[in-house]
């Protein structure tokens, strides 16, 4: 077993040396599809764990000697993010088998959300809805003003969580990042897998265009543009696969 875990929580070794004990005897799952994501609770506080697929044989060798596997890429770019924009990063841990990667996890603080984005994306009665667009229009500017690009930025991986009268927002999923200076392009196309209505699209461009400076008609029309393009290309994807 190789791991890494954040200096501030020492304490917790025994849960990552027993990780799987743990993990199997949480009952909280939040997700289980290709990865799984369960909730622990140890030592009085709440973790999310999240345990990777075991990769094909070819990212086995990949993860293991030629590219850092999606936990420790989880976990470092969350260290890189900090606790104000992404829970905060505990451990990763990836076991081994005859030189291959086989399982690996990603261990965060557990952030109590209230909300992810995509409970108001698709109902125009969310409360406080134009608001929270217009949040979160400001907070995505604010990532990429420091040059974070999320490559999964999709309704699942924004979490929300209601302070006062405004709104804080959490990125998660952040395996799939870039970290470098953004051009427009890289702006008005990380949008796209939000899949929103025109309506909704302009809500949020409108702020973001005002945040960046720019003619609001002409960054929702770009963006406009990618998301066509996005959608066609998923559709025929999924053409391909059958579905």
């Amino acid at each position: 077993m190789k791991y890494e875990l954040n200096p501030s929580y020492a304490k917790l070794k025994p849960l990552i040396e027993n990780i799987e004990k743990y993990f199997q005897e949480s009952t909280d799952v939040l997700h289980n599809e290709r990865n799984e994501i369960r909730v622990v609770s140890f030592q009085d506080s709440k973790y999310v764990i999240k345990a990777f697929k075991i990769p094909n044989i070819i990212n086995q060798f990949v993860y293991r000697y030629a590219r850092p596997s999606k936990a420790k890429r989880s976990y470092l770019y969350s260290l890189k993010l900090g606790s104000d924009l992404s829970p905060e990063a505990i451990a990763y841990i990836e076991e081994h088998k005859k030189g291959l990667l086989s399982r690996s996890y990603y261990i965060s603080k557990h952030f109590d959300y209230d909300f992810e984005i995509r409970a108001l994306l698709y109902d125009d009665t969310f409360e406080n809805r134009t608001q929270i667009l217009e949040e979160f229009a400001i907070f995505t500017h604010q990532l990429h003003e420091i040059g974070v690009l999320h490559r999964d930025y999709s309704p699942g991986n924004i979490l929300i969580k209601k302070q006062g009268n405004h709104y804080q927002f959490n990125i998660i999923d952040v395996n799939r990042m870039e970290f470098k200076v953004l051009s427009m392009d890289d702006r008005l196309s990380n949008f796209v897998r939000l899949s929103i209505d025109d309506a909704t699209m302009k809500t949020i461009l409108y702020q973001y265009a005002a945040c960046i400076q720019q003619d609001p008609e002409d960054a929702f029309a770009t963006a406009k543009a990618f998301s066509v393009e996005y959608e066609r290309k998923r559709a025929l994807k999924n053409k391909l696969r059958g579905r």
